[in-house]
């Protein structure tokens, strides 16, 4: 029997296991960067330990402080916020250790943007762990990304140098190198502003930005100059600490101490775009 070429062809072209198109192959997720966030929460020092390996002395203190954060998120934030998280958001060492903490945070409502604090030293760089993130979370590291309608930037930020912070002489390396990568991630926010001249722009420095008798550390004068809105810092976990943290408008900036036992494990509302619409500051003058 002849057999024809043009059906011969097909069935050799043929997937021996066919599609059940009744069952359509799962669409890849996509992240939503560009929907208006109706509100924006902040909240640091989450302190995740999953895998193990957690800081002793926080959790002695604070046993339930997970439980606490997952019930007084969900009370509060709806999945089209944004939550911006400064710092010491896990204690893992590895990108292998970090997995369980990315996938408890995923399970949080909201749209998360992380920055690194002095404890996330699986947080090699924002590029290196980009492929690791679920879809509702970014992060900043000497870089800005736009989510929700606010620009947001950061670094791994350092201490305030304990000598004469105003003085270039008493800056460390480490401070120095510090300054350099906030600056690189001032500059993108400021490029992402050009295009969005509405935009807010929040800065991400996990330690406080003022020491103990309020002296600005040198990235107070770099973020002015770029015409930031908010700073949000944490890093402080005593009521000492916090009662002496420096917070409200400072000169042109709002700054804010959002470590989570700070706020009681409770994300601190920074606005509401129905209610409270911020107002950015002017661009800065070229």
């Amino acid at each position: 029997m002849t057999m024809d070429p043009s059906t011969s062809h097909r069935s050799s072209c043929e997937d021996p296991h066919p599609v059940n198109r009744a069952f359509p192959p799962r669409r890849k997720l996509q992240r939503d960067a560009e929907t208006p966030a109706r509100r924006v929460w902040a909240i640091s020092d989450l302190h995740l330990a999953q895998a193990g390996g957690g800081n002793r002395d926080y959790e002695s203190r604070r046993p339930d402080h997970l439980k606490r954060i997952g019930d007084q998120w969900r009370a509060v934030v709806q999945p089209s916020d944004l939550v911006l998280l400064p710092g010491d958001v896990s204690m893992a060492k590895t990108h292998r250790e970090v997995q369980p903490d990315l996938r408890w945070l995923a399970g949080l409502p909201g749209r998360k943007v992380l920055s690194p604090g002095n404890h996330d030293r699986w947080f090699s760089s924002a590029a290196a762990i980009k492929s690791m993130l679920r879809t509702d979370q970014w992060a900043v590291h000497a870089t800005a990304v736009q989510v929700g309608g606010v620009i947001v930037c950061g670094a791994r930020s350092a201490p305030v140098p304990p000598e004469d912070p105003s003085d270039p002489s008493n800056w460390s390396a480490v401070t120095c190198r510090r300054l350099a990568e906030l600056e690189t991630a001032l500059e993108q926010a400021q490029r992402l502003r050009g295009d969005h001249p509405d935009a807010p722009i929040v800065a991400l420095w996990h330690h406080p930005p003022f020491d103990l008798h309020r002296r600005p550390g040198p990235w107070v004068e770099a973020m002015e100059r770029a015409g930031i809105d908010w700073c949000l810092y944490g890093h402080l976990h005593t009521e000492g600490q916090w009662q002496a943290a420096p917070g409200g408008r400072i000169g042109t900036i709002r700054y804010a101490c959002v470590a989570a036992d700070a706020l009681g494990f409770r994300p601190l509302k920074l606005w509401d775009w129905e209610t409270t619409r911020p107002h950015p500051n002017p661009a800065p003058a070229q």
